[in-house]
């Protein structure tokens, strides 16, 4: 029988793995970038049993939503830690 992970401290900046849905729990959930990663595992998950056009499709089809997901994840990153954080300072007209 294969033993169980040890538990173990973690640290103050480990985040835990985030859960990995359904397409079912996708869609509830309303969000598109999870409907998108749950498709995709459905996808590499038909691969194996598929020949010919359809494999072809299929990998197609996981090309497009690789780059669609690697494109949200960029986007998000970028809305999240794109700027400085910086306050601002009073304007100084003269400076122009």
């Amino acid at each position: 029988m294969a033993s169980k992970p040890a538990l173990r401290a973690v640290s103050a900046d480990e985040k835990p793995a985030a859960r990995i849905l359904t397409l079912d729990e996708a869609i509830d959930s309303g969000s598109y970038l999870e409907i998108l990663r749950a498709q995709r595992r459905e996808v590499v998950a038909a691969l194996p049993g598929e020949k010919g056009p359809a494999l072809a499709a299929l990998h197609r089809q996981l090309s497009l939503l690789s780059k669609e997901i690697a494109a949200l994840e960029l986007k998000d990153a970028e809305d999240t830690g794109g700027g400085a954080d910086v306050d601002d300072e009073e304007f100084d007209a003269a400076a122009l």
